[in-house]
């Protein structure tokens, strides 16, 4: 399976590349979704394109080549995190989080 480190804000998919906003305030997979969020704010995409690379960039294009052990994510956007116990794959569930290989809670 193959796993990703964060997850779209705009459509809830997983991504390990993408736009960045404000620091983790936001995230796009795609330019036409950054597009459309900057859009949303009553912003105009040609002039905030201007800002990069200055002091006043407030996002850019990055890519996450760890996982974070916290979590992580499915394409479908689905959380999980690593067991602590025997470092085995868990899915994130509010109810309960209990790794099936150990027993272990996390």
């Amino acid at each position: 399976m193959v796993w990703y480190a964060r997850k779209s804000s705009d459509d809830g998919k997983g991504m390990n590349k993408g736009i960045l906003f404000n620091e983790g305030e936001h995230y796009s997979r795609t330019v036409e979704h950054a597009k459309k969020h900057i859009e949303s704010l009553g912003l105009v995409w040609k002039e905030e394109l201007k800002t990069i690379d200055t002091k006043d960039e407030w996002f850019y294009f990055t890519d996450w080549e760890e996982l974070d052990e916290e979590e992580f994510y499915d394409f479908d956007g689905n959380a999980y995190k690593l067991c602590q116990n025997c470092k085995g794959v868990v899915k994130v569930i509010v109810e309960i989080n209990l790794c099936e290989k150990c027993k272990t809670y996390i």
